[in-house]
């Protein structure tokens, strides 16, 4: 989840994606909690940035936001950035998308180097109609950062056009 704010400094920009990440965090976390799979461990590198993220959020969010699976973390705090240049690129609102769903399994991590899922995005074109999609996040466990995003469109139950 990723709350609209339009032009705001740097700083204030990665508050209000914090704060957008922990509504979605109060709003659906005991729903995504009863959905968590096994999934596998961040690397020492993507813990890393997931810590200092946490840490740079004011203290009474950062329980909501740890008590978030890691698939979750994961997602939130290695992919998003890099999800929304690509969503954008594909005509959604920069700040209309959602890296889940409201079924099962809708991020799993499968190994440090690959998290996928499932999500949707309001276009810029057409802002009442949600696009469901498939998102797969490359990263590079030695350093934590997304090498790679990639988006495939989908039906709404999830499988490919």
């Amino acid at each position: 989840m990723i709350m609209s704010h339009g032009s705001t400094p740097s700083g204030r920009m990665d508050r209000a994606v914090a704060m957008g990440s922990l509504c979605l965090a109060v709003c659906m976390g005991p729903v995504s909690h009863a959905w968590a799979t096994e999934n596998a461990p961040p690397s020492p590198a993507e813990r890393r940035i997931i810590t200092q993220r946490i840490t740079a959020l004011p203290a009474r969010e950062r329980p909501g936001v740890m008590g978030q699976d890691m698939a979750w973390q994961m997602t939130t705090f290695l992919c998003q950035d890099a999800a929304r240049s690509v969503l954008v690129r594909r005509g959604a609102q920069p700040h209309r998308f959602f890296l889940q769903d409201d079924r099962p399994d809708s991020q799993v991590v499968v190994s440090p180097a690959l998290i996928k899922g499932r999500g949707q995005f309001l276009p810029v074109t057409s802002p009442m109609r949600w696009v469901a999609f498939t998102w797969s996040c490359h990263l590079d466990p030695a350093t934590g950062h997304v090498v790679r995003f990639d988006v495939n469109p989908t039906t709404r139950q999830g499988t490919e056009p």
